[in-house]
């Protein structure tokens, strides 16, 4: 029985390719050798997982072809030591349509909600995610090689789609399968909109102001796993921003932008909690709420180098010493330049 020390020695990262800007642009686009690359670069930093959305949309456009890849994925995370924590579906980002999963253009491409709003919010529609999911379960929901299944990230009140998850996650509890369920947390408390169909709790602080203020959260965290014993997992973190997260501000400062997950890995990582960092790769910000501002996060550059040695140490062990790179990563840079900007 799943207990709260359920692999609280996660290490973990979100991973997306270099060059996806969203999940039907990773599955889309996969390539083997890029995910064992950028796997290798992830043993070697010490990371044990990887929180890795799917594509509802992908799979309805190919299925047998993504299957066939995520089983690639799984085989090479094994090989790395790594284990998967795959996100089935997603609340965040622009709606999902054929143009915006497409999308390339770096001053505009971000993530995409899925499925599209209108199936998140109207129940007649939800049998359509009933494929993917009872897919997804038949195969993998009793595949030990995946740490945990997430249904979804951030669903809120706000976008109108807890009733979706809270469907989705008792649709994926009735298969009755062996891998632990959770959902992507915003905080603590969006975990109760799920109750007793969750086997982790989940919660995300990507800007606190300090790491004093991180760790009280982290402390409240475990009091919960006690309490109600199940894991709670920190499952995304960033930086310190002690002006504030900056969500949907145009401008702040430049020192605000760049990578520095130093400043919260120590407090991360001296408690008995799992988590995962924003995110394995240097990237443009995920999300167009921080993407004006010029915010861009992650650890390895493609080739290798990382963005931070501090960052780099402060994960895989402070005697580690890689090459380092802190600047924008080449493509991106570029496709803004050919952009005008």
């Amino acid at each position: 029985m799943l207990d709260s020390t359920y692999f609280h020695g996660i290490r973990g990262a979100v991973y997306f390719p270099s060059r996806a800007y969203n999940a039907w642009q990773t599955w889309s686009e996969l390539n083997p050798e890029e995910i064992d690359r950028d796997f290798g670069y992830a043993e070697d930093a010490g990371i044990n997982a990887l929180r890795m959305f799917v594509s509802f949309e992908y799979w309805q456009e190919q299925p047998d072809l993504f299957f066939r890849r995520f089983e690639q994925v799984i085989a090479l995370s094994r090989r790395h030591g790594i284990r998967i924590m795959p996100v089935l579906f997603e609340d965040c980002g622009t709606d999902n349509t054929p143009e915006t999963r497409k999308n390339k253009d770096p001053r505009t491409a971000i993530c995409v909600c899925s499925p599209c709003r209108a199936i998140q919010r109207d129940p007649s529609r939800w049998v359509e995610a009933h494929g993917f999911v009872d897919a997804f379960m038949r195969l993998y929901g009793s595949d030990d090689r995946l740490l945990a299944i997430e249904c979804m990230n951030e669903p809120h009140w706000e976008s109108g789609n807890v009733p979706f998850a809270q469907h989705i996650v008792a649709l994926a509890r009735s298969y009755r399968g062996s891998v632990p369920l959770t959902i992507g947390c915003i905080t603590l408390w969006h975990n109760l909109y799920f109750g007793d169909d969750l086997d982790i709790y989940q919660y995300h602080d990507n800007f606190p102001q300090s790491a004093e203020n991180l760790e009280r959260v982290i402390r409240e965290a475990k009091t919960v796993q006690r309490l109600i014993g199940k894991p709670c997992w920190l499952t995304e973190w960033q930086r310190v921003r002690e002006a504030g997260p900056g969500w949907d501000t145009a401008v702040i400062p430049q020192e605000y932008t760049v990578p520095a997950l130093a400043t919260l890995a120590p407090t991360v990582y001296g408690q008995e909690i799992g988590s995962f960092f924003w995110s394995l790769m240097v990237k443009p910000a995920y999300l167009m709420a921080q993407r004006p501002n010029g915010t861009y996060n992650g650890l390895f550059h493609e080739d290798g180098s990382v963005y931070s040695l501090a960052d780099y140490q402060a994960v895989a062990g402070k005697d580690k010493i890689r090459p380092v790179k802190a600047a924008l990563p080449e493509w991106y840079a570029k496709s803004l330049e050919e952009c005008g900007e």
